[in-house]
C-alpha cells in the first residue's frame, strides 16, 4: 500500500498530521485572536469571531446586552467579568467573541445566536436558565459557531421541564463545534435538530462535532440528533441515562470515548425514524450501545482531520482539559487571565494599546 504523503498516513489514524491545526495537547492559555482549530466549525470559510475587532469588558447585563446586539454586526471582542445575574434572553450578533475572565459567567441569563454566522463562545460559566428564558445557549439557523472551554449546568433535584436545554442547535444551524465543555447536573442537556418534522429545513445541514467534553451527571441528549451529522470523539461520560441518540436519519460518528455508570451509550430512539452511528474505540463500561450500524464512510461526512486520545487515555485527561479553565492576554499581555493592555474609556468600551 503507497501513500502520497505523511499526512495521508496520519490522515487514514484519524490523527492530525504535523503543522495542522488540532493539538492533543491541553490547552490553558488563549488569545482574543485565536478561531476555531477543531471540527466543524473550521469549514465553510473557518470561525474567527470578533478577531481584529474592537475589544470591552463588560460586568453587568445592560452591558453586554449592547455590546453583543445583533443590529452590530461589525467585529467585536468582548470580555466578560464576573457572574452576570437576571432573567433574560440575550440575542449575540454575528462576528463576536464571548471570552470570559476567570470565573465569569452568567447565572439565569440565556444566549440566543440566530440567523446569525461567526460567533465564538470561550471560558463562560453558565447555569440555571429557567425555560421561561429558553437554552443556556441555543444556536438557531446559524452558520460557524465554536463553543469552547465553557461550563453549561442547572440542578436535576426539579421538574425535568423546569429548565429546557443546556445548549441546542436547532433549525439548519450549520458548521458548529463544542469542544472542551463540562455539561453537568440537568436533565436535557443537548439537542440537535428540534423537531421530527423539520425534515425539508434540517437535512444536508446541522453538522455538529462534539470534542474533548465531559457529561457528568446529565439525563439524556447527549447528544440526540435528528437529521444531521454529529461528530463525537475524545469525551468522558459519568452517570448518564442515555447518552448519545441518533435519531431521524441522523449521521453520528462516535469514537474514542469512555463511559463510567451510563445505561445506554449509544442508543436510537423517541422517534418515529431511526438514525445510525459509527462507532470505534469506545470504553463502553458495561454501557449498552443498541444504534445502528452506521452503512456511511466516516471520510464522507467528517472533512477534517482531527487527533484522538484513545478510549484508555480519556478517563484520566478530559475531566481536567474541559471547563472554564482558560486564562487570556492580548498580544504582548502577561497570561495571567487579566487584560493588562485594555484601558476602559468612558463609554465603558476598551481598546488595545
Amino acid at each position: 500500500m503507497k501513500f502520497s504523503s505523511i499526512a495521508g498516513l496520519y490522515a487514514l489514524a484519524g490523527l492530525v498530521a504535523p503543522g495542522q491545526a488540532e493539538s492533543p495537547t491541553p490547552v490553558t492559555k488563549a488569545t482574543v485572536s485565536d478561531k476555531a482549530n477543531l471540527g466543524f466549525a473550521t469549514q465553510n470559510g473557518g470561525t474567527t469571531g470578533g478577531a481584529g475587532g474592537t475589544v470591552t469588558t463588560v460586568s453587568t447585563l445592560a452591558q453586554f446586552t449592547a455590546a453583543v446586539a445583533e443590529k452590530n454586526t461589525a467585529p467585536m471582542i468582548v470580555f466578560v467579568q464576573g457572574i452576570i445575574s437576571g432573567s433574560a434572553k440575550v440575542r449575540v450578533g454575528s462576528n463576536k467573541s464571548i471570552l470570559g475572565l476567570p470565573g465569569a459567567g452568567f447565572t439565569g441569563i440565556g444566549l440566543q445566536v440566530k440567523k446569525q454566522k461567526n460567533v465564538i463562545i470561550r471560558n463562560i460559566k453558565s447555569s440555571s436558565v429557567v425555560a421561561a428564558n429558553g437554552d443556556a445557549l441555543t444556536i438557531d439557523q446559524s452558520t460557524n459557531v465554536w463553543v469552547d472551554h465553557c461550563e453549561f449546568h442547572s440542578a436535576k433535584g426539579t421538574d425535568k421541564d423546569f429548565y429546557d436545554g443546556l445548549l441546542d442547535v436547532t433549525h439548519a444551524a450549520d458548521f458548529i463545534t463544542i469542544s472542551h465543555t463540562f455539561f453537568h447536573d440537568h436533565w436535557k442537556t443537548s439537542l440537535v435538530g428540534h423537531s421530527d418534522s423539520n425534515a425539508a429545513q434540517d437535512v444536508g445541514r446541522l453538522r455538529v462535532t462534539y470534542a474533548h467534553n465531559h457529561w457528568r451527571n446529565v439525563g439524556s441528549r447527549a447528544p440526540s440528533v435528528r437529521f444531521g451529522t454529529a461528530h463525537v470523539y475524545n469525551s468522558y461520560y459519568q452517570d448518564v441515562s442515555s447518552a448519545i441518540n441518533t435519531r431521524m436519519g441522523a449521521r453520528v460518528v462516535v469514537e474514542s470515548n469512555a463511559f463510567r455508570g451510563v445505561k445506554d451509550a449509544i442508543t436510537s430512539a423517541d422517534s418515529d425514524e431511526v438514525g445510525t452511528a459509527v462507532a470505534r474505540d469506545n470504553d463502553l463500561g458495561g454501557a449498552v450501545s443498541k444504534a445502528p450500524a452506521g452503512a456511511f464512510g466516516v471520510a464522507a461526512v467528517i472533512p477534517y482531520q482531527y487527533a484522538l486520545l484513545g478510549s484508555a487515555a480519556v478517563p484520566g485527561r478530559v475531566p481536567g482539559e474541559a471547563g472554564a479553565i482558560l486564562t487570556f492576554a492580548p498580544v504582548g499581555g502577561n497570561g495571567t487571565g487579566t487584560v493588562p493592555h485594555l484601558r476602559r474609556m468612558k463609554t465603558g468600551r476598551a481598546r488595545l494599546w
